[in-house]
């Protein structure tokens, strides 16, 4: 059986439009990615909203995605894989970062994943690094247009970004803009055909990566 870490936010976790509660396994895409896969597959989920690469929330706590990635690794492991999918985080007016800063803060994980003794015979997991699709403002001014300025232009930046940072480092990139639909609440989180979507691509990167 191979194992693979996804490694996300809120949309890995399942966030649904309310804000509040989570999709059911069998509606969020790594639970749809599990059932396309099968048994011979272990999809471990990973997802916790508001997670940013490396950077400490002022606001919430508990969101630094590098201070629980060795932590996270060392339970899971040995891992095949492990996907890692953030960004739409750090893009916050809270943090004042570029999109080429928050590139620099998932190159920082990448070098951790590869530095790492997570994977089989305890040499670093195969990463496959996912770039966040990008989001859209819904026309809600009072909160989350203030809460991530400029969101559409910054977040259809990153995938620039990880491109260039996978090339780099020899590892197997996807981005799913424009395949992935998003709900019309907040333009920030999936639908449920965005979720099954989501799924399917994954399924086939996989495939593509272990075989």
């Amino acid at each position: 059986m191979k194992s693979i870490l996804c490694y996300g936010d809120s949309n890995t976790y399942g966030l649904m439009p309310d804000l509040q509660n989570r999709y059911p396994r069998d509606v969020r895409w790594t639970g749809v990615l599990q059932k396309l896969l099968g048994e011979d597959y272990y999809i471990i989920e990973e997802g916790l909203g508001g997670r940013t690469t490396v950077w400490d929330d002022p606001v919430e706590e508990y969101k630094n995605g590098k201070k629980y990635l060795l932590p996270c690794l060392d339970s899971h492991k040995p891992l095949d894989l492990v996907i890692v999918m953030l960004g739409t985080n750090d893009l916050k007016g809270r943090y004042s970062l570029s999109p080429y800063e928050v590139g620099g803060g998932m190159e920082n994980l990448v070098k951790i994943l590869l530095k790492s003794d997570a994977g089989i015979g305890f040499k670093p997991p195969k990463v496959l690094l996912a770039a966040p699709v990008p989001i859209h403002s819904v026309g809600r001014a009072m909160d989350l247009d203030q809460m991530i300025p400029d969101m559409e232009k910054r977040s259809s930046m990153l995938s620039y970004y990880y491109k260039d940072i996978a090339g780099r480092y020899g590892i197997p990139y996807i981005d799913p803009a424009g395949e992935i639909e998003l709900n019309n609440i907040d333009g920030i989180h999936y639908s449920e055909k965005g979720h099954m979507r989501m799924a399917e691509l994954m399924k086939e990167k996989i495939v593509e990566i272990l075989g």
